[in-house]
């Protein structure tokens, strides 16, 4: 079942989505909190010794995994739906 799911059309353009959706809303939230809308208070902090690309590389792995985690159930039940009415 597993090898039916990841490959299923669109399974990875889905992954890759939520992963994208996820790092951003991550950044925007971070941002919010953090540094209460001072973006120059951001750009300080977040641009010194590459701290930007860690959030961004942390952000993308931890939402791939959320995403393919999500992603998966939801197309793991789309098959069972097809198969069960096959």
């Amino acid at each position: 079942m597993f090898k039916k799911v990841i490959n299923y059309p669109g399974f990875w353009k889905s992954v890759y989505t939520l992963a994208i959706g996820f790092c951003v809303v991550y950044i925007i939230v971070d941002f919010v909190i953090t540094y209460d809308f001072n973006f120059d208070k951001f750009k300080a902090a977040r641009f010194a010794n590459f701290e930007f690309l860690k959030l961004i590389i942390g952000g993308l792995a931890s939402g791939s995994i959320y995403g393919f985690i999500v992603t998966y159930f939801k197309f793991k039940g789309k098959i069972k739906e097809q198969e069960k009415g096959d």
